[in-house]
């Protein structure tokens, strides 16, 4: 009687059958991660596209030149704001503990 013939092996018992079923569930985790990718890409490509009709529609009405004197323009405004912002917080601190002395010395 050959081997084969007499007392085989159930295929789930084999190690290697325990080495393919850990392979396969590691590729399955992985699909999962590729799919939620994909997925966040394919929102981001999206909100892109978006954002690109939404400039393009505003720059069809502007030459390049418009567009970084304006950019420029805006960064500049926004330097400024940032600096009334900070003194705007300077002088609050100020206030509070003229406040803050003033409720001491009561």
């Amino acid at each position: 009687m050959l081997e084969s013939e007499g007392h085989k092996t159930p295929v789930l018992d084999l190690p290697q059958f325990d080495a393919l079923e850990s392979a396969m569930a590691r590729a399955m985790r992985q699909l999962e991660v590729w799919r939620e990718r994909a997925n966040a890409s394919e929102i981001e490509r999206r909100r892109l596209e978006g954002i690109i009709r939404k400039m393009e529609t505003v720059s069809s009405n502007l030459d390049a030149t418009e567009l970084v004197a304006e950019l420029e323009g805006l960064r500049a405004e926004n330097e400024k704001l940032r600096k009334r912002l900070s003194e705007g917080r300077h002088q609050a601190e100020v206030l509070a503990r003229e406040v803050e002395f003033l409720e001491d010395t009561r």
